[in-house]
């Protein structure tokens, strides 16, 4: 039996938590504030916010003999060439499969503080020059609401959960 665990900030993660659930006709919850015995595989899905990631967190809580997949989602157009969950896994990172999801990004439901954070980096990235195509991206999408959700980027998902279930 595979465990579902997510966090979220706006809604898109869990969304991804609860369709993958779905296809595996099972349930998705919140990260628990404490790990939870497992007997199966555990998929944790969270968003990353520059070096904040919940579910890298919470997986370095769990027993290292549980098989774990990282979901992250985010905005970065090259987040799966970047891997930047890796860094923050530490040694726990060569033992969990990663897959990253692209998010939504809407403006119109952020909070001020992390519109200010936004306007921050995008001012920051202007002034850098020289951007690379995910920078690019993130100055091109600033002020606007942005849905990239794909469930169908999720099959990578349910074909780990599902080679673990027959290993």
């Amino acid at each position: 039996m595979v465990r579902i665990y997510y966090s979220t900030v706006y809604g898109s993660t869990r969304e991804y938590a609860e369709e993958l659930a779905s296809l595996l006709d099972d349930t998705a919850q919140p990260i628990p504030s404490s790990p939870p015995q497992s007997d199966g595989p555990v998929v944790v899905l969270s968003p990353i916010h520059g070096p904040s990631h919940a579910g890298a967190k919470f997986v370095k809580s769990l027993p290292a003999d549980v098989p774990v997949a990282l979901v992250t989602t985010c905005m970065s157009t090259n987040a799966s060439e970047t891997d930047p969950a890796r860094s923050l896994l530490g040694g726990r990172a060569d033992s969990v499969e990663r897959f990253y999801l692209p998010g939504r990004l809407n403006y119109s439901e952020m909070n001020v503080k992390h519109k200010m954070l936004m306007r921050g980096l995008v001012t920051a990235l202007k002034a850098k020059g020289n951007l690379s195509p995910s920078e690019q991206d993130t100055v091109n999408i600033h002020g606007k609401d942005t849905d990239r959700v794909d469930f169908g980027l999720l099959d990578p998902v349910v074909a780990w959960v599902r080679r673990q279930a027959t290993a």
